[in-house]
């Protein structure tokens, strides 16, 4: 068995607390213009694009296609019990509460948590911002488990040719640029899936050249270690000022450019993700502070599924959540506070139920 790469623990760990922080400060910025939103948010919102790439350098080797598929069953299944069983909750803790929230709303936002309520509708069309609704990341997870189906079943022939590979990731791109030039939103978000998928191989081909094993063994006195992130850090730095990302992937936007921006959001990404990978390496040779975020990426489903639900959650009983904002009015200070607890609940929260199974096992084996 391989050895486990401690800085691929900590690289998701640092990715879901990205992913977690610039939502809790993103989500009332969507509808600012990209260049007036701050371009090291841009860059950290880029962050989420790494988990396509983790997910393709972690492709499982000598396994059917089956059973590759079968390894991702529990993120379809905790995907639909979540978008299922979320907008209930937060809709009978409004009612408790005593704050307005319909029916109606609540089967929209049901619809919505499994990403089909504005299909075939334009990507940049208005979308009302239901009360019951909290899965602002559920999109990313079900673009992902989309995305594996396409990328397991062509991934070993890809990856085995260098033409075809590139030939691969020009049909992709040019698969996404016609989608969104055509500005049609498709079932669970699968318009965003051909760029997902480029971003997976890119991750795989990574893994065949043992990218993050050589961080994970590199010096860090060595000179010729740090001269790929000095590198990444000088194009990604250019390519944002002149093809502003932007922090809307799921509206289809990549940039200023329509569908062809979708090749220098392809190359930022990329880019993003090696700058991760950096900090990940340092992290990962501090004891405490590496074991702390090692146990965040343990966890980064629970926290890519539920984070905005518990901050929604909380607000409610402090506000009246708004209709026309995701969150009311909140101080700097008050959302680093709701982040910091948000995650460390639902961290708390995840232990707890590790260690009730753990102790369940070993009283029915003693038994």
């Amino acid at each position: 068995m391989p050895r486990r790469l401690k800085t691929a623990d900590v690289l998701k760990g640092i990715l879901i607390l990205g992913i977690v922080f610039v939502h809790i400060f993103m989500l009332n910025q969507s509808g600012k213009p990209e260049r007036t939103i701050s371009p090291v948010l841009q860059c950290l919102y880029l962050g989420l694009i790494g988990f396509f790439v983790v997910s393709g350098y972690f492709l499982p080797s000598a396994s059917s296609y089956i059973d590759r598929i079968k390894k991702r069953s529990k993120l379809l299944i905790v995907l639909t019990i979540c978008s299922l069983i979320l907008p209930v909750a937060l809709f009978l803790w409004l009612w408790a509460l005593g704050q307005p929230s319909t029916l109606d709303d609540l089967s929209a936002s049901i619809i919505r948590s499994f990403g089909n309520l504005d299909v075939f509708m334009p990507f940049d069309a208005p979308r009302p911002v239901n009360v019951c609704y909290s899965a602002y990341t559920h999109y990313f997870l079900w673009v992902m488990l989309l995305s594996f189906l396409i990328f397991y079943a062509i991934a070993d022939r890809v990856l085995a040719n260098v033409k075809l590979f590139a030939v691969t990731i020009v049909c992709l791109l040019l698969i996404e640029a016609a989608i969104t030039f055509i500005n049609l939103n498709l079932p669970f978000y699968s318009n965003l899936v051909p760029i997902s998928v480029a971003f997976m191989l890119f991750g795989a081909l990574l893994s065949h050249h043992e990218f993050l094993e050589r961080l994970e063994t590199a010096s860090i006195k060595s000179s010729k270690t740090w001269v790929p992130l000095i590198i990444s850090l000088a194009v990604l730095a250019v390519l944002v000022y002149l093809f502003p990302p932007g922090i809307t992937f799921d509206f289809n936007y990549f940039g200023e450019y329509g569908g062809l921006s979708a090749v220098p959001f392809l190359i930022e990404g990329l880019l993003v993700f090696v700058v991760y990978s950096y900090a990940s390496m340092i992290v990962a040779r501090i004891p405490i502070i590496s074991n702390i975020i090692s146990v965040c990426g343990k966890y980064c489903l629970a926290l890519a599924v539920i984070h905005v639900f518990i901050v929604r959650v909380i607000l409610a009983v402090f506000y009246t959540l708004p209709t026309d904002a995701i969150y009311p009015p909140l101080s700097l200070v008050q959302m680093l506070l709701l982040t910091v607890f948000d995650i460390g609940f639902i961290i708390a929260v995840c232990m707890l139920i590790d260690r009730w199974k753990a102790s369940h096992i070993i009283s029915v084996s003693s038994a």
